[in-house]
Formats: structure tokens, sequence, C-alpha cells
């Protein structure tokens, strides 16, 4: 997705760039900015119009190596996270850099953190099997996109073959189950129970997944009905 915005750029390349990006938003914020930065160049520059929130509006920060953590919240910016599709392991990872970030600025307010994950409630269980096969796949097209190998014609990416599908056996049906928040809405309540534990104070349905409108509408609703009700 980097060499789409910029020929070569890498994951720290973007990430230096972003660093640069948010103390200069809120100098437009404050107005009259002007940046001579390393990646960004412009002259005195004001937001129009202002924003209302004082001394600025929240910003969130998405943040994977510890490096972006500490930029985050040195900075006072909220933090958002998403393990993708590699388990609770690397949930429990990203809010140990978290906090580390976070002890490393005690005269920081710890800011909140939010948890994005692939969560689908099921029916039932064959209901839970059908979205844990569609998951699948959609992860195989997802590690196929950033493999950037494959055509591309209209937006759509070029259909994977078996084999292609099988030389990724991380997103196999198994280790999707276990790894992504799919179940009955019992199953769901304790996983994200476990989360709030751990410390992440929100949580973010990550509902994009090549499912249907309908499908996505209804595991949303008995979220709404079954499981959000455990935590009000």
């Amino acid at each position: 997705e980097y060499q789409r915005i910029f020929p070569g750029l890498d994951a720290w390349g973007a990430g230096q760039r972003m660093r640069e990006i948010i103390p200069a938003i809120r100098g437009l914020w404050d107005g009259d900015f002007e940046l001579s930065g390393e990646f960004w160049q412009f002259p005195a520059t004001t937001s129009s119009p202002k924003p209302l929130q004082k001394p600025y509006p929240p910003i969130w920060v998405a943040a994977r190596d510890p490096n972006s953590h500490d930029f985050a919240v040195a900075n006072g910016c909220k933090v958002q996270v998403t393990p993708l599709a590699s388990g609770d392991d690397e949930v429990t990872s990203l809010m140990q850099r978290f906090n580390a970030a976070c002890a490393a600025h005690p005269e920081i307010e710890r800011p909140e953190i939010m948890l994005l994950m692939h969560t689908f409630v099921a029916d039932d269980a064959a209901d839970a099997d059908r979205l844990t096969q569609d998951l699948s796949t959609f992860y195989c097209q997802f590690g196929a996109w950033f493999q950037n190998k494959k055509p591309v014609h209209q937006g759509i990416l070029e259909p994977l073959t078996p084999d292609e599908i099988a030389a990724m056996p991380q997103y196999a049906p198994d280790k999707i189950r276990q790894n992504l928040v799919i179940g009955e809405a019992d199953e769901v309540i304790a996983r994200l129970k476990t989360y709030e534990a751990l410390g992440y104070n929100q949580y973010s349905i990550w509902i994009d997944s090549g499912l249907s409108h309908e499908h996505k509408k209804k595991s949303l609703q008995l979220f709404i009905d079954r499981v959000m009700p455990a935590f009000l």
C-alpha cells in the first residue's frame, strides 16, 4: 500500500512522515503555522474553520512498533492497535508496548487505547463455521494484496488459486477461528472481557470482510442485541 502512495516508501518512512504531520496538524489548528520539515514544507497557513475542542480535538494514532507507541503517548495522542489475524498473543504484546510507552512518559496522562479486530457474532455453530471460512478467504486475499504480485483489474485482485491459498497456512480456517473474534454471543463476550481486563478501553469492530451487506448487518445487529448489554 505504501508503494501506491509514494514509490519506494516503506513502513519506517511512512512512520517518519506521520511523526512530522501530527505536530503540524496541531500547528495548523493554532494558525499561522509554517513548516520547513524533512518531508513537508509550506508557508504560514491556518486551518479554517478552527476546531471547537480545546486545546485540540483528539488524535488517534495507529501503532504497532514500540516507536509508534512511544511517539503517540509522548504527544498526547490516543492509540489504536490491531493484531490483524495474529491472535491474542499479539493483542497482549500490543498492550505491553503501550504500557511501556506510558511508563516512559509518566508526565503524560495515560491515553485511551482502542483494539480493532474482525468481530462477527454467529447465530449458531454452523453460522460460525461459515463465517470462519469466509474470513479465511478474505485474509488470503488480504495477504495477496500485500504481496503486490497478482494483477488487479477494475480494483479487483485476480482470484487466488488453491495452491496460492494453501501457501498461506496462517489464514487456514482453524487459525482464523482461533485468532479472530468469531462465535456465538457468549464466546464473543468472553473474548472481549479478556481484552477489557488487559486494559483496552475502546473496542472497534472491523467489519469489512468481503461478506455481503446483509450478512454483516446481521452480525452487527447480533452484537448490539446480545453482546453490548454485557458491557453497559
